[in-house]
């Protein structure tokens, strides 16, 4: 396989790429990008990989999959000029910002035949998640009846670029955010959205952040089957905080409940007990940390199998689609409460 990467306006790329070069047998053969500062610094890290024009790498046949960590507004565009030019597409989250850029995305996958994941990284790139989903396969902890996500970012306002503070290309906080948390509500309950009530507001972020930046964000979902769920996001991490955020889930069933506390573990009194850790109780067995030390990292696998099988193992096109379209929708739906 053969890849290269168009956009490098946010870091997940680098994430994307390290997990795509584990890949037998993958070659990274360029790059693009439009700003010479984030060029620079991606080229220090590949410096055998050529910098070239994104019309060069859409047109060059030899290329399998093109990944994207674009300005969020150009995402959805870029999607469809990768589809429609014979390229698989591997986007980081939020994957688009408007509800026409699902259309066209769908248009694109079913006349081009090819394949688009996205990196939702909060999920995809944690042990304590994948085994999480294991253990609700194997009926663990019962049927779910509920699941809480949370997700808060420390915001580091005069580091962020001007596009961030642009609502038409940033896209707003829940859909940049929440699409992790909306997304591991479709991918660890296996239920499509039914309802939603979401709200969005500003409660204070500082300069450069203009009044119209929202800093807080939260939804609560039902499930097709009835499975309750409640997401809240925010950019108020402390400056203090060792880590960039305290990001959890919860998920309660009707035998036990598990607990991921994916980065951070608050309570811990030295920094060797501080890292993030699962947590299980269930009629059987009382509070405890549940190894996953063993837990392979799956997506880059599940990349290869899919274009090796013809058919998306990471998330298949249709639920992908209604989790795109449900979280712009939460976004665009939402409740401004401040």
């Amino acid at each position: 396989m053969k890849f290269a990467v168009i956009g490098l306006n946010h870091g997940h790329i680098y994430g994307q790429v390290e997990g795509l070069l584990t890949i037998p047998g993958a070659q990274f053969v360029g790059f693009a990008a439009v700003e010479d500062d984030l060029a620079a610094q991606f080229a220090a890290r590949y410096p055998d990989v050529p910098r070239r024009t994104k019309s060069e790498l859409l047109a060059d046949p030899a290329i399998d999959l093109i990944a994207s960590a674009s300005i969020n507004a150009e995402r959805g565009p870029l999607g469809v000029e990768t589809l429609r030019a014979g390229k698989h597409y591997f986007v980081d989250k939020p994957p688009l910002t408007r509800l026409e850029d699902v259309d066209a995305i769908e248009a694109a996958l079913q006349a081009s035949g090819k394949m688009m994941f996205v990196f939702y990284g909060e999920r995809m790139s944690c042990q304590f998640d994948i085994k999480a989903k294991q253990l609700v396969q194997q009926g663990a902890i019962g049927e779910i009846v509920h699941v809480m996500g949370l997700g808060p970012h420390r915001l580091n306002a005069p580091s962020r670029p001007s596009w961030f503070y642009d609502p038409a290309q940033y896209g707003g906080t829940f859909n940049d955010i929440a699409s992790h948390q909306v997304e591991w509500f479709v991918w660890i309950t296996g239920q499509r959205i039914k309802s939603f009530s979401s709200r969005i507001g500003r409660f204070g972020s500082p300069a450069p952040a203009p009044a119209s930046f929202e800093d807080f964000a939260d939804a609560t979902i039902t499930g097709e089957n009835g499975v309750t769920g409640y997401v809240r996001v925010d950019w108020f991490t402390p400056e203090k905080s060792p880590i960039w955020g305290d990001v959890r889930g919860l998920i309660v069933g009707t035998k036990g409940t598990i607990e991921i506390r994916r980065t951070i573990n608050l309570a811990a009194k030295d920094d060797a007990d501080r890292k993030g850790h699962m947590l299980m109780t269930t009629h059987e067995l009382p509070p405890h940390r549940v190894d996953c030390s063993q837990v392979l990292i799956e997506w880059p696998t599940q990349i290869a199998q899919s274009l090796q099988q013809n058919r998306n193992l990471l998330l298949d096109h249709d639920t992908l689609l209604h989790v795109m379209r449900q979280t712009v929708r939460m976004q665009r739906e939402a409740t401004r409460v401040r």
